[in-house]
């Protein structure tokens, strides 16, 4: 599978030739989520700011946010805005958590240490995924939960039936609802008996000795993984079957979570939507490929041209992932590299 160029070669040397591009895309889709991150960080947009009635309602406020800024808030009947500060702080924190952990497994699954990844990816996709889904999918309850003060009601224990239902909810609410389900999310992650699945991988990742369930069991006279030899390229098989999709979804959902805190500008999200969105297909069948190909070229070949040689724009595989993960292609006359601002012009 050819490769985009949004990472240099020597980083890639050890991924399989097949599962580049895929990787690249799995980079992408953090790359774009943490963007996000930064520039709503950067801009302060996580803050909410109050106005006081009067002289003696700001004397209040300050008084009680010396020692609790949101009981402060809601000392003068602000319950909105306090709800909103705990809402943008835990979106805040929990994006960022996922990220470093996502960011950490993609570097590990360079160098091989493809089990280290496995313990990195289970946090995000088992905790993370799900209460961010939680929280864009059904705000009150989320917030309802959260606001009890016992942690037992957050457990995965007490949301295990109902996390098809969580990520129903959020689904319904991305651009990815055509294109994902919520059962094949689930199954991805949580179900023990998809052989498939990122679950019985990651549980043994954690543990030398798994043992409570059947499915995921140690081999007998082993220990998980321990044997393993570095250079199979089986893990890498079913790591880019299932990452694209998960972390795809994963982002939208983090995309709809900051368009809460802020709406974006409607032509940075469209490009973040299309660019995302369209990216999975450049990794799915030659169908998909040859579809992303053909609506690239009708949009952009009527108006771009080498600028070294002349030559009209080809899009062909490698270009299609250049204009959508680099903003960028490469001239198949001249064969030079040059800036092709595709998130532009959205």
């Amino acid at each position: 599978m050819t490769a985009s160029g949004l990472i240099p070669r020597r980083r890639l040397r050890w991924i399989p030739a097949e599962h580049r591009l895929a990787h690249e895309y799995c980079y992408f889709l953090h790359d774009q989520s943490a963007r996000l991150l930064v520039e709503y960080e950067k801009a302060e947009a996580h803050l909410v700011s109050i106005d006081f009635a009067s002289k003696g309602e700001e004397k209040r406020f300050k008084k009680v946010a010396k020692t609790d800024p949101i009981e402060a808030m809601r000392s003068i009947g602000q319950h909105d805005a306090a709800r909103r500060v705990i809402l943008n702080a835990i979106t805040m924190g929990l994006v960022s958590d996922c990220l470093h952990h996502v960011y950490e497994a993609l570097q590990c699954m360079e160098k091989r240490k493809s089990i280290v990844a496995f313990n990195l990816l289970r946090k995000p996709l088992t905790d993370n995924l799900l209460y961010l889904s939680w929280m864009f999918g059904d705000e009150n309850s989320f917030f309802s939960s959260f606001m009890e003060g016992d942690p037992t009601l957050l457990t995965q224990k007490q949301l295990g039936n109902r996390r098809t239902t969580i990520i129903a909810d959020a689904l319904r609410q991305t651009a990815l609802s055509s294109i994902l389900d919520a059962d094949f999310i689930v199954d991805s992650i949580f179900e023990a008996k998809n052989a498939q699945g990122l679950y019985g991988a990651m549980q043994q990742a954690v543990h030398l000795i798994t043992a409570q369930r059947v499915e995921v069991r140690t081999d007998p006279q082993n220990f998980n993984f321990v044997f393993k030899s570095h250079t199979d390229n089986d893990i890498y098989d079913g790591v880019y079957d299932l990452l694209p999709p998960l972390l795809l979804y994963l982002a939208h959902v983090m995309l709809g979570l900051f368009e809460r805190i802020k709406p974006m500008d409607e032509g940075a999200k469209s490009a973040f939507v299309f660019r995302t969105t369209h990216g999975l297909s450049l990794i799915g069948d030659a169908d998909d490929v040859r579809a992303i190909r053909a609506l690239l070229t009708g949009l952009l070949q009527p108006h771009f041209i080498c600028a070294h040689c002349n030559a009209p724009l080809t899009v062909t595989t490698h270009n299609a992932a250049r204009i959508l993960l680099t903003d960028s292609c490469r001239c198949t006359s001249c064969r030079r590299a040059m800036d092709l601002p595709f998130s532009w012009l959205f």
